[in-house]
């Protein structure tokens, strides 16, 4: 079974060379309807504006000198727009000011760590990160493991390493989680 070819999603008539460009010219101008034909043959076979006059010249079409000297003007301003925009692109991208490529917050997330497959943003809300500025409201909704940082309460401090502890699961305890949680009455935490 043979391979098949590559299907190019460029159209033929971008694709062409001069020879192709000149004999499919001709028909295309039959079918051009517009005023700017300088234009319009740029667009249509992807060439820059000097070849398009060039070419246009050959296939005898009668061009104006305005047409022509506005053809030229213009492709000068895009190549100095596009030179502009690299160069303030350049010069943020030194700065470290290049924040619109990622986009770690917004209105509702804090921090974004992620998207989920629909596109959803995940991560810590405002809320939640007000409610983590300060250290000591941190170590009570989440205390530290491992020895590291103080430990909030005395029965925390029997608690088994992780290090110490087993590699087979922990069931968990509800009734116990339940009672530590009464325990520690803090309206900070929500419940």
């Amino acid at each position: 079974m043979r391979k098949r070819k590559k299907k190019l999603n460029t159209p033929r008539s971008k694709r062409m060379n001069k020879e192709g460009r000149l004999q499919s010219a001709a028909g295309w101008l039959k079918k051009y309807n517009g005023n700017h034909v300088i234009r319009g043959y740029r667009k249509h076979f992807a060439v820059d504006a000097e070849t398009a006059i060039a070419e246009l010249r050959i296939l005898g079409v009668p061009l104006s000198d305005e047409a022509v000297r506005n053809a030229r003007v213009s492709a000068q301003a895009a190549v100095k727009a596009k030179q502009a925009r690299k160069d303030k692109r350049q010069r943020l991208q030194e700065q470290g000011q290049l924040s619109h490529i990622v986009q770690w917050s917004d209105e509702t997330y804090a921090f974004i760590a992620g998207y989920t497959e629909w596109g959803f943003p995940y991560g810590i809300t405002w809320e939640e990160m007000e409610q983590f500025a300060d250290q000591e409201s941190l170590h009570r909704t989440a205390p530290p493991r491992g020895g590291k940082g103080p430990v909030s309460s005395e029965d925390e401090r029997d608690w088994p390493k992780a290090e110490e502890r087993d590699a087979e699961e922990v069931p968990f305890d509800l009734e116990a989680f339940m009672r530590y949680a009464d325990e520690d009455d803090d309206p900070s935490i929500p419940t």
